[in-house]
């Protein structure tokens, strides 16, 4: 073969191979394009739907003691596990794409007549995006236990803010001891008079009658040893006459002393714990 005749072969061949390539690559061009906008699409409803997933996760989690009854976080749960279960394999189809999309790149391949081109351009019109379809709706699904849970978290805000403002509470105005309890404003922490027994004192008739004794019962503090604090019950009823402070009972985080009916043969020493 002569070097003109193959110069004209060679010619014909890479006419040839243009001409197969710029059609293949229309069709892989196309293809790509449905691909992406196919992909934009499913990435958005899957991020929209993992998004909403998220946030009801942080509802289910923040909201836990925090309703009067179960039902809703119950019903939320159940939602969030249904939402899960669709996003999972739409997640997954996700990364799928990305893989797909990466490999399939067109041919440069000297002699390629666009096999390849098409091969690829077919390989993306067939990916299904048919898990990431099937997330749309997803957030829509989980708004209403979402707002459920809030509406019952709130519904408990309501009625821990009407207990606290119920709840019976005692100020422990200072520390010292006769001068201060004679004052009659609240409570006295007489810790130091007690040999270092952690205790706060009030007269009968200045509050001591008012102050709750039934175990369980929860109350406040303010000024001195502020907090939350649950009732333990009268754990002592001790005389002045014949009882000293080696009587005083021991391993209470406060007590708290009156004298029954204003007298000291009879005066209670109730035990609170701290609970907050």
């Amino acid at each position: 073969m002569t070097a003109a005749l193959l110069v004209l072969v060679l010619a014909a061949v890479l006419i040839v191979r243009a001409v197969s390539l710029a059609a293949a690559q229309a069709e892989f061009d196309a293809a790509a394009a449905r691909f992406q906008t196919d992909q934009a699409a499913a990435v958005q409803l899957v991020t929209a739907g993992e998004t909403a997933l998220d946030d009801a996760v942080s509802t289910l989690a923040a909201s836990e003691g925090k309703v009067l009854t179960e039902e809703p976080r119950l019903a939320l749960a159940d939602a969030i596990e249904a939402a899960t279960t669709r996003l999972t394999p739409a997640a997954q189809e996700l990364t799928a794409a990305q893989v797909t999309a990466e490999s399939s790149t067109a041919s440069t391949a000297l002699f390629e007549l666009g096999a390849g081109v098409r091969e690829n351009a077919r390989t993306l019109s067939a990916f299904d995006f048919g898990s990431s379809s099937g997330v749309e709706g997803v957030a829509a699904d989980l708004a209403a236990p979402v707002a459920a849970v809030t509406a019952a978290m709130a519904e408990w805000q309501t009625e821990q803010d009407r207990i606290l403002r119920d709840r019976y509470t005692n100020t422990v105005h200072a520390t010292g001891w006769t001068p201060e309890l004679d004052q009659c404003i609240g409570s006295v922490d007489v810790t130091a008079h007690y040999q270092n027994v952690p205790t706060i004192a009030e007269h009968w008739s200045c509050g001591g009658k008012d102050f709750p004794d039934d175990a369980g019962t929860v109350i406040t503090l303010t000024g001195v040893h502020a907090g939350t604090y649950r009732v333990d019950g009268i754990v002592a009823m001790l005389n002045s006459s014949r009882n000293s402070t080696a009587d005083l009972p021991r391993g209470y985080d406060l007590l708290y002393q009156t004298c029954q009916n204003g007298q000291s043969a009879t005066m209670s020493f109730t035990a609170l714990t701290k609970i907050a």
